[in-house]
């Protein structure tokens, strides 16, 4: 699997809206929530506040997945969300994720999820740091399209 490293050594703030998945549906159930951002709005509002002031290479529409990397709880929470300065609109709340490294893999977000835990992690010499791996969908034009940005530590 090809990926790439990330530093981000600075905290990074995001706008979020929550929603509550079950692990075991998630691979139905996420697409289905992003279908509903897009018919009713909340899609179009994050692409408009997601290319504002960009710091680093996380400037897309975000999904970012629970608490922690491993998704090991029979729910998780969704944060639909994006990197943002400005103040926090009504239909969103504060993240506040601290420094991190980040594995980052592109565009083929289902195959990277399958294989991470069964062969990326084992063979990698890093383990799941305790914070949320995050999709991020590029603007349109971007020579990536999308990314999986999973938290890790050197073992």
């Amino acid at each position: 699997m090809d990926y790439r490293l990330e530093t981000i050594d600075w905290s990074l703030r995001f706008a979020v809206k929550r929603e509550t998945v079950k692990t075991a549906d998630a691979f139905k159930t996420v697409p289905q929530l992003w279908a509903k951002a897009h018919s009713n709005g909340f899609l179009q509002q994050l692409i408009d506040m997601s290319w504002e002031n960009p710091k680093c290479q996380l400037e897309g529409v975000l999904g970012i997945f629970g608490k922690e990397a491993s998704l090991k709880d029979e729910t998780f929470d969704l944060l639909m969300g994006c990197r943002y300065d400005g103040e926090i609109p009504y239909n969103m709340e504060e993240l506040i994720l601290p420094p991190c490294v980040y594995a980052v893999f592109a565009n083929d977000l289902v195959n990277a999820w399958q294989r991470l835990s069964t062969e990326w992690l084992p063979a990698s010499g890093y383990e799941l740091a305790s914070q949320p791996c995050i999709e991020n969908y590029l603007a349109p034009g971007a020579a990536v399209e999308r990314e999986l940005w999973v938290p890790v530590l050197a073992r």
